[in-house]
């Protein structure tokens, strides 16, 4: 590999990679070759190589750094949200003045595919790159060569331009090629220009319909001439034009791109988010519920009612596949949650998901399915979900503040809507966050000393280890307390053999705080007592092995992490410096003191300002969202399912989904009792499904839930076996009787078995 950078040359081996073929989702006809993406698996050699470049690239040279900051995609710290985010605030912000946003959305073919190896050198050469490896980086993509199979057919061609898609450094190319086009100046790009990877979004607002034309076609026109110097081309019949605004009467000039007149839409898909012409999100509600009722549909054909996937398994496929689709960039379009039309569309998914798991009637209420399968609102879960990620975009930096003040008939901005929504939770937004943009940690100036595979065997020897450290060595111990009283931390500075104390000292950090971030401000707070040592031998001893891990992983997302390496990196310039795991109550001594300090540090009446950490602010947000789910049940649960339930309903529920998780049938017949939506006349007569309300076995009174479990004389001898008495109400059955005995009693009955069940056995 050395040699290869040396020389720029790259061995023949390294140069042919095996092209694979994998269908695009969603295309009608499979017989054309666009239908398909060529996936690139070039020899691992080659991308261990094409790894260590990046690095440097990234780490020494931050080359990603000095790129434009509009564009969005293969960069540290943006998403998809910060992008959609930019795009939303600037359409919201100028229709809350009643003006015009028009939006062009344009397609390159083939971006990747297509790229000349010229525009790729030039990119190259702009950049703080070393000649080497630009020259090596040059050659890597200029000479290859794919070999596809196909059947029994093999072939090997060379490549002529473009990046090879799933290359390593394929995306940070594309990035540096595209710079010179977002860094254009505004003369020659009016509008405002942004990218994610090779989707590029031009916007002009305004209130003057003809200079919003001038100032989009401009764009265009040098949009147009960038690529042509880059051998690409934009697909006019991709592009879509779309002019936002809640105005009504207004005429355009049509828009040209490509000698090919470009009719207006009505919306357009941007990054997966449908973005429509009043940006209502309506028609993104449609899609995406369709979308998601569609994989459920898929779901249910491998469930019956008492037979298929376990409830487990149903409430997982939702919970990690179904519901991420619906929640994906929920903070940009949360306002279209405010419709009671767009509600109810995302809470038939959800409900159709858990008639799934549950098996229970079609006309059993979305709220008592919710309770029953612990399962929170659709509606203030995406709330939730929406503020989360608003909070995330503020810790990054990439949160536009909401400067207008909503009035009636404006838009409101989805940032004021986040916003409002954790306006009542008290988080500080002026504070640091400790969620900060992920970065390399490359350089280590410490050791680290872990149990390993055999704990036992370490924390044997600890005390041995101890008692022989050199009497020059410096030896830390650093520990953290957390109780009701408050969060401390706290640590103590020992040489000749902890025989003299340097230094110690008890930490009161804010209840805030997350398990480890106390250990690691222990340790950064003792290390800036030995920063004025040189060519010393130090250990700093910690109980806390989460700690120790996340000052080693290679990327760090944490400021409370960060500030730590920082110190550690920069005593260890000048020191041998070894971070260990030490047991905890264990009664060694310096491990004990360490937790006294700690203890003590959470009765200090002096706080030390930390970081905010996202999980913090993501508890605060789910209390309120678990807080909005009982409204929601106490308000709209029906009548019958809180009369079962009653007081105990957090045991009785927890007690189902224990007991009957993994078992479909039992689970089915305990939603119908807990619901009322069961196979009894009472129901089946109020869904014209039967002539009569009375129970078949007494033939006296209407079957009801009530009346089956605890009243018909017909079965009161069963009931006794089981419930230990004969006449019971319901309420008193779910309380004071397991509900596992419950559905051995129904079973007993046979009375609520599906029909297949019933014909099998012979009971009619």
């Amino acid at each position: 590999m050395k040699k290869s950078h040396e020389t720029q040359h790259i061995p023949k081996p390294w140069r042919n990679s095996r092209g694979i073929f994998i269908p695009k989702p969603g295309k009608a006809d499979y017989n054309q070759p666009k239908s398909y993406r060529t996936i690139t698996l070039s020899p691992v050699m080659l991308k261990l190589q094409e790894k260590v470049i990046l690095w440097h690239m990234q780490n020494d040279l931050k080359i990603a750094q000095d790129t434009n900051k509009r564009q969005f995609g293969f960069k540290r710290g943006c998403s998809t949200e910060a992008a959609l985010h930019k795009v939303t605030h600037m359409i919201e912000r100028r229709i809350a003045k009643k003006g015009y946003v028009l939006g062009v959305f344009l397609d390159i073919e083939a971006a990747f595919d297509n790229v000349s190896f010229k525009a790729i050198a030039n990119a190259l050469s702009t950049t703080k790159l070393d000649p080497a490896t630009a020259h090596w980086i040059t050659n890597m993509v200029a000479t290859r060569h794919i070999t596809i199979n196909h059947k029994d057919s093999t072939k090997t061609i060379r490549i002529k331009r473009g990046c090879p898609q799933g290359g390593i450094l394929s995306p940070f190319l594309w990035n540096l090629v595209i710079d010179d086009l977002l860094n254009l100046s505004p003369k020659d790009t009016p509008g405002y220009l942004q990218a994610f990877a090779d989707d590029i979004v031009s916007l002009a607002e305004g209130n003057d319909l003809d200079v919003i034309w001038d100032r989009t076609q401009k764009t265009l026109n040098t949009i147009m001439k960038w690529c042509t110097t880059k051998d690409l081309t934009i697909s006019a019949l991709k592009t879509k034009v779309v002019m936002f605004t809640w105005n009504k009467r207004w005429n355009l000039r049509p828009i040209v791109v490509d000698n090919t007149t470009i009719e207006l839409s009505t919306s357009a898909k941007f990054l997966g988010i449908t973005l429509d012409n009043k940006l209502n999100y309506n028609e993104h509600i449609n899609n995406t519920t369709k979308k998601a009722t569609a994989s459920l549909m898929q779901c249910r054909k491998a469930v019956g009612p008492t037979w298929g996937l376990t409830p487990k398994t149903c409430i997982w496929i939702y919970k990690t596949i179904i519901r991420p689709i619906i929640t994906y960039c929920c903070s940009i379009w949360i306002r279209a949650t405010h419709t009671n039309i767009n509600a109810t569309k995302l809470r038939r998914v959800q409900a159709l998901a858990l008639r799934i798991m549950t098996g229970a009637m079609p006309s059993t209420p979305f709220v008592a399915l919710n309770q029953i399968t612990n399962t929170t609102d659709i509606i203030p879960y995406l709330q939730g979900e929406a503020a989360k990620s608003n909070e995330r975009l503020r810790a990054y930096g990439s949160l536009t503040r909401e400067r207008p003040e909503h009035t009636k008939g404006t838009i409101k901005a989805h940032v004021t809507i986040n916003n409002d929504f954790v306006k009542d939770l008290n988080i500080p937004h002026n504070s640091e966050r400790d969620l900060t943009v992920p970065s390399l940690n490359l350089q280590s100036n410490f050791t680290t000393t872990t149990p390993g595979d055999n704990p036992d065997t370490y924390r044997t020897q600890l005390q041995n280890i101890i008692n022989e450290t050199p009497e020059d060595w410096i030896t830390c111990y650093t520990d953290r307390s957390k109780t009701e009283e408050g969060c401390g931390a706290g640590y103590i500075i020992t040489t000749n053999n902890n025989n003299t104390i340097l230094h110690e000292d008890s930490l009161n950090l804010p209840n805030s705080c997350t398990v480890y971030q106390p250990e690691l401000t222990a340790i950064t707070y003792a290390c800036r007592q030995l920063t004025n040592y040189t060519d010393k031998h130090i250990i700093i001893w910690t109980d806390s092995l989460s700690s120790i891990n996340s000052l080693t992983t290679l990327i760090t997302k944490n400021n409370t992490v960060k500030y730590c390496l920082d110190i550690l990196n920069q005593i260890g310039a000048h020191n041998q410096v070894e971070l260990r795991w030490i047991a905890a109550h264990s009664g060694l001594w310096g491990n004990e003191k360490a937790d006294e300090l700690a203890k003590h540090g959470t009765t200090s009446t002096t706080t030390i300002a930390r970081p905010i950490p996202q999980a913090y602010i993501n508890k605060l947000i789910n209390d309120k969202v678990q807080k909005l789910n009982t409204d929601i049940v106490n308000k709209d649960c029906p009548r019958h399912t809180k009369l079962i339930l009653g007081r105990n309903h957090t045991k009785i529920i927890n007690n189902l989904n224990r007991s009957f998780i993994n078992n479909r049938k039992d689970y089915r017949t305990a939603t119908q009792l807990i619901t009322g939506h069961c196979g009894l006349n009472k129901h089946l007569y109020n869904m014209n499904k039967t002539t009569t309300k009375e129970c078949p076995l007494c033939g006296h009174h209407e079957e009801t839930v009530n009346h089956f479990l605890g009243q018909c004389p017909a079965l009161a001898q069963t009931r006794g076996q089981y419930f230990n008495d004969f006449y019971l109400s319901a309420s008193d059955i779910f309380d004071n009787i397991h509900i596992t005995t419950i559905i051995n009693y129904v079973n007993k009955t046979r009375r609520l078995m599906d029909p297949e069940d019933l014909d099998n056995t012979g009971v009619t």
